[in-house]
């Protein structure tokens, strides 16, 4: 006799039955048959009857219930995993029937993450969960497509999808899950944004300097014989083999500086609060900092001491540019969480070996954290450049009077010129 249980579907890929009532459970119809027999005993054909043919009901119900979800499949399509807020999501869901054996009920469940919302017609109440039903025949599927928004920043998962099935009576159910978790990544709002804001870009990359501030990379000008010291990735390989000693690539000078964005997780909260709009508007400003930043050419970080959705680990994305740069940096953002990694000052200290000097620190704070002054300090005399953007209305950050600082309030003030 297959397992019988009032609880709920534990979330494991075997099988569960529910019974609609106690008389249905295991017990009950042990005490039923038993009744059976005594009635059969004692020759009561009444009660013979009505416990035989309560009994057979079950038994037929039980074997029906039993066979109900084999043969049965159902897949999950999203037409994508990124998406911006409010972007729509189109969702498909596919159930089929293969077996000949009718369904004459099928519900089929998934439930949505805190940041996903379920477009429903208007006049029906939002639900947690998406939930669609149908009787199926034999050697048969249905198609439900849906539309699902991005309610909010972050890495939502979607977990397997919840079959269930049962009797033609409804006395049993059977309940399974099937198919894995997909997270549905959900970028921060990105917002306009005058890069004016950031100090060092002007002029920028493609001006050469006459005043050679560091080397570019990119830009090789010519070649020269390899002398003791020389880095090996300086080496020019192509023309070592052409001409059989070491070549080192001559680089050319360049004045566009690395910019680095700090978003300081901990000085968004108050007594262990998080002040949710303050940190997304913060979390926003970074990746909206970063988006105009990457669309210049210019090369872009991100370091945040959060604990990621994901990995758990914090944001440490050293500056760099190419193609899929804001891509990085988005997802990174939409992973942020607000629990801290531990404290900004330390964490800033532990990734100061990440950065070259000359590189613009811009840091987003909703408060100044400790020790924060007096590191920004050194940073300056060790040759960065540094901006602060002052997330909220916390009082007056006490920078050093030589660091520009930016209070922002709302979205609108990120494309509000440079700091005074």
């Amino acid at each position: 006799m297959p397992k019988l249980s009032d609880d709920n579907f534990s979330g494991r890929t075997k099988e569960f039955t529910t019974a609609a009532g106690n008389l249905l459970k295991t017990p009950g119809l042990v005490a039923l048959a038993a009744v059976f027999v005594l009635a059969a005993w004692y020759s009561q054909a009444g009660i013979l009857l009505a416990t035989g043919l309560f009994l057979s009901t079950a038994g037929l119900a039980l074997l029906w219930n039993r066979l109900s979800l084999a043969g049965v499949r159902a897949e999950r399509q999203l037409n994508g995993t990124r998406f911006f807020p409010g972007e729509p999501i189109a969702c498909t869901l596919r159930l089929f029937n293969r077996k000949p054996l009718p369904l004459p009920w099928v519900q089929l469940e998934s439930d949505l993450p805190a940041g996903l919302r379920l477009d429903e017609p208007a006049g029906r109440a939002a639900s947690e969960t998406i939930r669609r039903s149908a009787s199926l025949l034999w050697y048969r599927g249905i198609t439900w497509k849906l539309r699902l928004t991005g309610a909010r920043r972050g890495y939502h998962p979607l977990g397997p999808l919840k079959i269930t099935s049962g009797d033609f009576l409804g006395l049993y159910s059977r309940a399974r899950r099937t198919g894995s978790t997909e997270h549905v990544i959900v970028y921060p709002r990105i917002f306009p944004v005058d890069t004016r804001l950031v100090p060092s870009l002007y002029p920028m990359g493609e001006a050469r300097a006459d005043r050679r501030l560091f080397r570019d990379p990119t830009r090789a000008i010519g070649v020269r014989e390899y002398v003791y010291g020389d880095e090996l990735k300086s080496i020019h390989w192509k023309a070592t083999a052409r001409r059989g000693d070491l070549q080192v690539k001559l680089l050319d000078a360049t004045t566009a500086f690395n910019v680095a964005i700090f978003l300081s997780v901990e000085s968004f909260r108050d007594n262990g609060v998080l002040a949710e709009v303050d940190f997304e508007l913060g979390v926003s400003a970074a990746g909206s900092i970063a988006a105009a930043l990457c669309e210049r050419g210019s090369p872009v970080g991100l370091f945040v001491n959060t604990r990621l959705a994901d990995t758990g680990q914090p944001a440490a994305i050293a500056p760099g540019a190419g193609r899929g740069r804001v891509t990085e940096v988005l997802e990174a953002l939409a992973k942020v969480t607000g629990r801290s990694s531990g404290p900004a000052a330390a964490f800033l200290e532990g990734q100061k070996e990440r950065l070259t000097a000359g590189t613009t620190l811009i840091f987003i704070l909703g408060r100044l954290p400790d020790r924060f002054s007096e590191q920004m300090a050194d940073l300056r005399a060790a040759g960065f450049r540094l901006l602060v953007l002052l997330v909220g209305g916390h009082g007056e950050p006490a920078v050093p009077p030589d660091v520009p600082w930016r209070r922002i309030r709302h979205a609108g003030d990120l494309a509000g010129g440079p700091p005074p």
